[in-house]
Formats: structure tokens, C-alpha cells, sequence
């Protein structure tokens, strides 16, 4: 947990986001960790053709993950910096002390998998966490200042069963609260460390269900369609649970040359609301008053939909490379909520 004070003015509480698969509502850091299980592995049946024997037991994979918010938005409607800033708001407010400005995620994703034969595949993947938030503030001391989190985030086991080879994908998998409920900085609340908000922790405290269903298509170019869900179980030890995830993503991959391969595609991703909350975010007798949007529950999920492009590169027999850059085109948040700008993604994947 880190800190650093910019030489201007003030501004408290914590920040935000970036989400899971590609492109989501105000996401935690937990949830933009999320990985397509899909996307674990780029060597997975649906690039062996349904050849029978023609797989290797083990891919390791490495992903690079990155996004950036910053701006807001009430519903579709875009709100300045401005329009946020102001006195402290009770429930149904929609102006607060302390503002998130920019908010940046990262994630480095490790994962394992082991194909057991032409039908099943395990994974394992395992997420380190960096997330810096810019705020402005009116509280004397704090009129501007950043907040660092970074740490191990919720490990994932998962496995896939393939129903017809190259065609349908079932995988279902199980997140472990490996990643941190309790990170603390020094915000403008009180002297010293506080518990941050929402979008600064780096797991979810709870035990989740990720859930996905995959159609790829044998035709050239090739059609890919893939609807994911990720449920959430109980209430963590902070009294909160993070909002269940659904998304639809539809691509088409086009084959360059042997070893070049290029797509484009759409995504939509629904958010829910955080459930419940955590009392040591806020302020006042009783506590009502949320010095930041960051740290009022209904002030997460929504919906979005982005586009998306990439490439795959068939680098050897063994190695795979994957990029992908995707931006929002259309978002309808539960707000005032930061927005995103941007995501990318670059992956390597070996296999053995």
C-alpha cells in the first residue's frame, strides 16, 4: 500500500475500476482481474481443429491487462469534475467532497492449464494487482492526492468440457478470496490510515462462481460467440458483496496468414450494484454521509457496450501471442459513476 501527495491542493476517500473481461460498469480491481476462461488459453481445442491427439497436456499463460477511467457519467448523461464536487451528500445526493479524477488499473495474470483428453481441460490462474487513483478534494491539505493499492488478487480454479469439438465450450469454475478486503490509506477522513473504498480493494471476500458458454463456429472467417456470468456467494467479512457480472461477446476472426490472425468484435457487459456495505467508509451520526461516490454502493453496475480488436499470433508449435485494445461505445451507468476510457490486453501463452 503506497501513497504519494501531489504539490497542489486537496481532496479525499478512494477510487476506481476497470473490469473483467472486456468492458463492464465502475468495476473493482477484483472484478477487472477477471479473466475470459476462454481466454486463459489461446491454445485451447477450438485452435487444434478437433484433431484427435493433437494437443499437449500443459499451457502456461501469462497476461497483461490494463485500463483507464476518467470522467463521469449519470446514466448516459456526462458530468464534469464540477458537477461532483460538493458539499458532502446523504444517500440520495449526487455531489461529494472528495472526487476520483483518473483512475488506472493493472493486472498481471498467471494461469496454468492441463488438458486431460480431447474433451476436458483444467485451468488455474492467479492475478497481481496495481491500481493508482488521482483525486480532488475540498477538505484543506487534501485539494489533490493519489492513492496506491497493489497485492496478490482471488485465484481462480476452473474447468472446461468441450461437446463437440470445434463447437460448443462449457467451463464453470470457482474464485477463491485470496485477494485483500482490507486495504487502508490515508485519506481525508481522519488522520492516519483508513480503510479505502470499494475500488481499491484488491478481492472480492467472497467465495464466486464464474460461469461460461462458448460457440465457435468452423466456417472461415470464423464466428465466435461467448455468454459468461459471475455469481457471487454470501457477504464478506466487511458486510458487502460485490454485484453478480453477465456479458455476451460476439467476434469474428479472420485467418491473415498460417500464423496471423486478426478479430473484431462487440461486447455487453452487465453490472449489478454492490450489495450491503461497508460502514467504515462514511461519515457521520448515524453513518449517511459518503464523502465520495467511490464509497456508495448503489453507485455501482450499470451497463456498456465496446468494441474490440486484436490479433493472435501462432509464434511457434508451442508459443501463442494475443493483443487486444478495446474502448467503450455506449455506457449507461448507475451514477455519478467514473467512466472508461480505454482497455488493453496482451497475453503469452507455451504449451507442453
Amino acid at each position: 500500500m503506497k501513497l504519494k501527495r501531489k504539490a497542489i491542493s486537496i481532496y479525499p476517500s478512494v477510487i476506481c475500476l476497470l473490469a473483467a473481461s472486456y468492458s463492464s460498469a465502475q468495476s473493482t480491481p477484483s472484478e477487472f482481474a477477471e479473466m475470459s476462461l476462454q481466454e486463459l488459453f489461446n491454445t485451447n481445442i477450438y485452435e487444434r481443429n478437433g484433431l484427435q491427439n493433437a494437443f499437449s497436456a500443459w499451457t502456461l499463460t501469462y497476461q497483461y491487462k490494463t485500463a483507464e477511467f476518467e470522467g463521469y457519467l449519470d446514466g448516459t448523461k456526462s458530468l464534469s469534475f464540477e458537477d461532483v464536487k460538493g458539499p458532502p451528500s446523504d444517500g440520495s445526493g449526487k455531489t461529494f467532497p472528495v472526487v476520483p479524477t483518473r483512475i488506472t488499473q493493472t493486472a498481471h495474470i498467471y494461469g496454468v492449464g492441463y488438458q486431460f483428453n480431447e474433451r476436458w481441460q483444467g485451468h488455474l490462474s492467479v492475478p497481481y494487482i496495481l491500481q493508482e487513483t488521482d483525486h480532488l478534494s475540498l477538505v484543506p491539505g487534501y485539494e489533490t492526492f493519489i492513492i496506491k493499492t497493489d497485492g496478490i488478487g482471488d485465484a481462480v480454479i476452473s474447468a472446461s468440457y468441450n461437446f463437440n469439438s470445434p463447437s460448443w465450450l462449457l467451463s464453470i469454475g470457482l474464485s477463491f478470496p485470496t485477494g485483500s478486503i482490507d486495504e487502508v490509506g490515508d485519506t481525508p477522513r481522519e488522520a492516519g490510515n483508513q480503510q479505502v473504498p470499494y475500488t481499491m480493494q484488491l478481492g472480492s471476500g467472497t467465495y464466486d462462481l464464474p460461469v461460461e458458454l462458448s460457440y465457435q463456429s468452423s466456417a472461415r472467417p470464423n464466428f465466435n460467440l461467448n455468454v459468461s456470468a459471475t455469481i457471487r456467494t454470501g457477504t464478506n467479512d466487511r458486510d458487502y458483496r460485490l454485484g453478480n457480472h453477465y456479458s455476451v461477446k460476439a467476434r469474428y476472426k479472420f485467418d491473415l496468414s498460417e500464423r496471423w490472425k486478426s478479430y473484431a468484435g462487440l461486447t455487453f457487459h452487465y453490472r449489478d450494484s454492490i450489495n450491503g456495505q461497508d460502514d467504515s467508509l462514511l461519515l457521520g451520526e448515524p453513518p449517511t454521509i459518503y464523502p465520495a461516490s467511490i464509497t456508495n454502493p448503489n453507485l455501482y453496475g450499470g451497463e456498456k457496450i465496446s468494441g474490440r480488436v486484436g490479433f493472435l499470433w501462432k509464434i511457434s508449435d508451442e508459443y501463442r501471442l494475443n493483443a487486444e485494445f478495446g474502448k467503450p461505445i455506449y455506457q449507461s451507468l448507475n451514477g455519478p459513476q467514473p467512466k472508461e476510457q480505454w482497455r488493453s490486453a496482451l497475453s503469452v501463452s507455451k504449451s507442453y
